[in-house]
């Protein structure tokens, strides 16, 4: 894999599919409509085809845990959808239990919560390209051989995301204790 194929695989990341706000519908949706959503809205995010967004399974635990509040007549509403999106973007680095006392911290201002999440995914995604692009140019100059350049693109992407979880967890037990009133 040369330069290029990693810059175009970054491309193609960094240009994943967001949300926006106007997408979301505005009536309440059934559990099987939420699911289809999902997986109309972020294909673009599966690893494999036959991987699930969302299952029914999936938003009962969510119900049960108390990470989602109960759907209103088998009814799931914007804000519930709202909620669903950020449980599924965290929900791959973060236990339950974090993003339960990020998310009850923000029940009265989901939408406020979502723009900024929108605004904070589309400056990542533009800064992505630019910052490991110079990353993978250094990494491919000192590696001899294309085996150990991924081998060590991947060790530092590993390093970074390990970085960057670290942080966050020490941001929720600082600033999200149990104890905490909503904000």
């Amino acid at each position: 894999m040369n330069i290029n194929e990693f810059k175009n695989a970054i491309d193609e990341i960094s240009s994943l599919e967001i949300i926006e706000m106007s997408q979301i519908p505005d009536i309440p949706l059934y559990m099987d409509q939420i699911t289809t959503f999902f997986e109309d809205k972020l294909k673009s995010t599966k690893r494999n085809d036959e991987d699930k967004i969302l299952t029914k399974t999936m938003i009962n635990n969510y119900t049960k845990s108390e990470l989602l509040n109960p759907p209103i007549k088998k009814k799931y509403s914007k804000e519930h959808i709202l909620s669903l999106i950020l449980i599924y973007h965290l929900k791959s680095i973060l236990s339950i239990n974090d993003i339960k006392k990020i998310l009850e911290n923000f029940k009265n201002s989901t939408e406020l919560l979502y723009s900024n999440f929108i605004e904070i995914q589309k400056n990542n995604n533009s800064e992505l390209n630019n910052e490991l692009s110079n990353h993978i140019e250094k990494i491919t100059n000192i590696c001899s051989d294309e085996k150990s350049a991924v081998c060590s693109i991947i060790l530092m992407l590993i390093h970074q995301a390990n970085i960057r979880k670290q942080l966050a967890e020490k941001l929720i037990d600082n600033y999200f204790s149990e104890s905490d009133s909503e904000c």
